[in-house]
């Protein structure tokens, strides 16, 4: 049937202005002879070229195809997400304070969040193999939107069981996204290293795209509405990399989690993980502590998310040109360079910024530095769980130790709560044990 369609369709080509017999030349007969007969022999060939024709008729844009071409899909669902997460996160710590919680409790929460990621890292593994990576991220997202519900209900429920219950929700969803999204990078970033630093770059500078204007744009609609339509905002801007995530191909992986790979792993990679457990311990006052601060300082919900907002424009302008600077050095040598100027810049963090100024300034070079500590630290980590077997199980592990020294973190908060701003010395202190590493 098809064949007598295309045959069909040439009949009516003929008949309403197509090529002429008789003035063709004896090659161009032969030409058109030779394509008709591949369309014969070739239906659903000839079948996708007519729809791509129609297509260019219509002048259909092809955008939704970058959506199939794996990483690309990756950029852009992360940061849609990124932007949800900039627009709520910086002010989750502040929405608990606000709603009657005290600092203990709030640390409390992410005590729990922090030691359940853990466990939860290893079991989302066993998903991934069942369902495929990004199957599994999907998975994550529209749970991430019942737990923002969660959030918001907080303030008409605001009993403990139900907030520490959030807090383990929340782990789970954290490792369903984390922990594929960085398996899924790992295959579809360039075995080639210079590439993959751009890739690791522009999959930080993504999600900073968002936080150039979701922390402003967050305090402004949390001051003029309320916080239940900030949340109700995130919950209808989440849904978007949902769909792009189920128009883009998945991949199965075959997770298989033993305590002899962690020890290998980390006898191997020694350094590197307490590299990587170090930065994570001084992360937690970036993301947790220091929006409090700020918020207790300046008591301006809007100055928290200029915060936000300078530190996603420090991190995009940095973008531009710390390809070339890791290209032309060591990997190492710029680690130790920016953990030195982290370190410095905590310490002024924590006792010399007490106005907006300050406060702005430093955030803005803050969030540079720390990108130029980031990408080559996750870059030489992606390389080398790229060149091992068990690269998920590697990921998996690295995820653990990212959320153990985050749980670190807290601990030590908890223990120095009426003084926090010795948490962000504290931060300090890690960065300048990196850069002596």
């Amino acid at each position: 049937m098809p064949g007598r369609q295309v045959v069909r369709h040439m009949v009516l080509v003929h008949a309403f202005g197509g090529s002429n017999p008789s003035r063709a030349t004896t090659e161009n007969k032969s030409r058109e002879i030779n394509q008709n007969q591949n369309l014969i022999e070739n239906p659903q060939k000839s079948k996708n070229k007519m729809h791509s024709n129609q297509f260019n008729y219509l002048k259909i844009p092809h955008a939704f195809h970058i959506f199939r071409k794996g990483i690309y899909s990756l950029y852009i669902a992360h940061a849609i997400r990124g932007f949800v997460a900039s627009l709520i996160g910086f002010f989750i710590p502040i929405y608990f304070y606000k709603i009657g919680l005290n600092i203990p409790e709030i640390l409390l929460y992410y005590i729990i969040t922090y030691f359940f990621i853990i466990l939860f890292s290893i079991v989302v593994g066993g998903i991934g193999n069942k369902v495929g990576l990004k199957h599994t991220m999907i998975i994550s997202l529209p749970l991430y939107l019942l737990y923002l519900g969660g959030i918001m209900l907080l303030k008409k429920y605001p009993s403990p069981t139900f907030l520490y219950s959030l807090a383990i929700f929340g782990a789970f969803i954290s490792a369903l996204y984390w922990v594929p999204l960085h398996c899924l990078f790992v295959r579809l970033s360039s075995n080639k290293n210079q590439d993959k630093q751009k890739q690791v770059g522009l999959l930080f500078s993504v999600r900073s795209l968002g936080s150039m204007i979701a922390p402003l744009l967050g305090g402004l609609i949390s001051i003029l509405f309320g916080f239940e339509a900030l949340f109700a905002t995130a919950i209808f801007i989440l849904i978007i990399p949902i769909i792009i995530l189920l128009n883009s191909k998945d991949i199965h992986p075959h997770i298989n989690f033993s305590s002899a790979d962690l020890w290998l792993f980390f006898r191997k990679h020694t350094r590197l993980f307490i590299i990587i457990l170090l930065d994570a311990f001084a992360t937690f006052a970036d993301d947790i502590i220091w929006p409090l601060l700020v918020f207790l300082i300046l008591r301006d919900t809007v100055s928290v998310g200029v915060v936000g907002s300078l530190i996603g424009v420090g991190t995009i302008v940095f973008t531009l040109i710390i390809g070339k600077i890791i290209a032309k050095n060591d990997w190492q040598r710029i680690i130790k360079v920016s953990a030195f100027m982290l370190a410095f810049l905590w310490i002024v963090k924590a006792f010399f910024a007490n106005e907006k100024i300050s406060i702005y300034t430093i955030s803005l070079v803050a969030a540079m530095f720390a990108l130029m500590f980031s990408v080559p630290l996750s870059s030489k980590t992606y390389s080398l769980a790229k060149r091992n077997k068990n690269l998920d199980e590697f990921i998996v592990f690295r995820q653990m130790v990212v959320y153990l020294g985050r749980l670190m973190a807290v601990f030590f908060a908890i223990i120095l709560v009426s003084q926090l701003n010795i948490s962000l010395l504290l931060s300090g202190v890690a960065y300048f044990i990196i850069s002596l590493f």
